[in-house]
């Protein structure tokens, strides 16, 4: 018994031993890597800066490239020379994109990552879409049109990017025009890489609005809202009247965060949509106007059958700056349903009562009074 004790002892030992050396080995090798690296990017990183900053407005200064664009037939000092590329990019003004581009086309950098987005890797070939779009190739756009039907949500999502970075605006639409609600990326996703384009936002804004493709249609419309583009709004309001629900209500977003009274009456109108997620969005998005014709209708909504319409009536009566008038009239008649909803809303709101309590205006005063009597009252009611 005692001789298979002293076996496994010693097995085991030898396994310790053997790991050890083996991680000893390791870690001199990644030494020596890093050893080796540091030595090409003192070599390397020179050259680079030296012909970027020999950029002007006139063009580019030549020196040195044939040099680098041997160097980057290594793996290791090709590694070295597109990390400093992108650095340039991250760091240098967008005027200077397209010469930097330029270079990076002269060293084949960006050949070699066209070649990386054949990869059988999913990881390696986002990482080859991520770059090319960094590095603004248009020779890449074909490589990435290729690719854009793949299955791996984490490829297209870069794929998308890279061509929104590129600019493009032919490449960026033909990307987008077979795209629907069944597509393996998040909306939110689909308007993040919209909203990075960098060609000419107004063409492809305009082209994919009027899509018949009503789920893009809808990601436009909601990125143009995000960047405020109002020069859209006309193209952008003709959905207001849509019968697609989507639409209707991703135009009442763009349209009502821009705040542009054009159509206020219109979407004053959508308050009696007969779909409840149309009035709310409408209730909220009317607090974007400052407009006192939005103030009855808003005070109209505080008795509609769904809790969110009244609740986002009440909170846009709240922060409009003539709102008083309305919660005062509410809380001087008998209508509990609009009452409880405003008590709601000021629960709810940041400041909550305090908004009025502060004051010295007899009439915010006189409301303050009005809302605590109104509180103890339905406490009682409670508690008897």
């Amino acid at each position: 018994m005692d001789q298979y004790v002293y076996i496994s002892i010693g097995f085991f030992s030898i396994i310790i031993v053997l790991l050890y050396f083996y991680i000893f080995y390791e870690k001199v090798i990644e030494l020596y890597k890093n050893k080796k690296l540091n030595k090409h990017a003192q070599e390397i990183i020179p050259l680079i800066d030296s012909i970027v900053s020999g950029i002007t407005a006139e063009g580019l200064n030549y020196n040195n490239l044939e040099q680098i664009k041997v160097l980057s037939k290594d793996k290791d000092k090709r590694g070295i020379i597109e990390e400093r590329m992108l650095y340039h990019f991250e760091n240098k003004d967008k005027n200077y994109f397209s010469k930097l581009t330029k270079i990076c086309e002269g060293i084949d950098i960006i050949k070699y990552e066209i070649a990386n987005l054949k990869n059988r890797n999913y990881f390696h070939k986002a990482l080859a879409a991520k770059n090319l779009g960094d590095l603004r190739g248009e020779q890449a756009i074909k490589a990435l049109l290729d690719e854009v039907n793949t299955s791996n949500s984490d490829l297209k999502y870069n794929i998308l990017l890279a061509l929104a970075k590129i600019g493009d605006e032919d490449s960026f639409i033909k990307a987008f025009e077979d795209i629907d609600s069944a597509i393996i990326l998040s909306e939110r996703s689909l308007i993040e890489v919209v909203d990075t384009f960098e060609g000419d936002k107004e063409k492809i804004y305009r082209y994919m609005i009027n899509s018949d493709n009503s789920f893009m249609a809808s990601v436009f419309i909601k990125s143009a809202g995000n960047l405020k583009y109002q020069i859209l709004n006309e193209d952008i309001s003709k959905y207001l009247c849509s019968e697609n629900k989507e639409l209707k209500i991703s135009a009442v977003k763009a349209i009502g965060s821009m705040g542009d009274e054009v159509y206020l009456d219109t979407i004053i109108s959508l308050l009696q949509d007969s779909e409840w997620e149309v009035r709310a969005v409408t209730a909220k998005i009317l607090s974007n106007f400052d407009s006192d014709k939005v103030l009855t209708p808003l005070a109209n909504s505080l008795t509609d059958a769904q809790w969110y319409v009244r609740y986002n009536s009440a909170t846009a009566i709240l922060n409009h700056k003539n709102g008083i008038n309305i919660i005062s009239y509410v809380f001087q008649g008998e209508d509990k349903f609009a009452k409880d909803i405003i008590i709601s809303a000021i629960e709810n709101s940041q400041n909550g009562v305090q908004l009025f309590e502060n004051s010295n205006e007899p009439e915010r005063m006189e409301l303050v009074s009005q809302i605590n009597k109104y509180r103890n009252s339905k406490h009682e009611e409670a508690v008897v």
